[in-house]
């Protein structure tokens, strides 16, 4: 888990305590990979008390142990490297694999985005002629009704 608090009396939630341990799992995968001749360091310091320690109290006498157990564990063999023929092969599956994504990503661009766009222009358009009536109704109307309860008052006056 992280080393950064959350505050006092702040319950850190669920998404960050996910992204911590998803960090930390990376970070283990990562030490675990590294080629270091020096070890990892530890990141948390545990204290672990006197009681706490397991003791060592029975003795084992070696002629009692099983020759499987005193035989050395057998080596590790290291991981061959793949030969120049599998790394063309790998290479060669590569550019086809990103041949066919960029394939499938084109297509989908030619089918789907001009069915997103029409949508998404009619709907700015549908927006913009209802903003465009509201400002009309809001700046526009009271000039002209301005305007016609002028020409009415002038009309009345001059008929008298």
């Amino acid at each position: 888990m992280s080393t950064w608090a959350a505050g006092p009396g702040i319950e850190p939630d669920d998404d960050l305590k996910a992204a911590d341990e998803l960090l930390d799992k990376a970070d283990a995968l990562l030490r675990r990979h590294h080629r270091s001749t020096e070890p990892p360091e530890p990141d948390v310091f545990v204290a672990l008390e006197d009681e706490d320690l397991p003791v060592l109290t029975d003795v084992v006498d070696p002629s009692e142990l099983s020759a499987a157990a005193l035989a050395p564990p057998p080596p590790v063999e290291a991981p061959t490297a793949p030969s120049h023929t599998e790394r063309n092969r790998l290479a060669e599956q590569l550019v086809g694999l990103d041949t066919e994504i960029s394939r499938e990503v084109e297509a989908w661009f030619a089918t789907e985005f001009p069915q997103l766009l029409s949508r998404e222009l009619d709907k700015f358009s549908d927006r913009l002629q209802e903003e465009t009536l509201a400002h009309l109704r809001a700046t526009l109307l009271p000039t002209l009704s301005e305007r016609i309860s002028r020409r009415l008052e002038d009309e009345s006056g001059d008929s008298h």
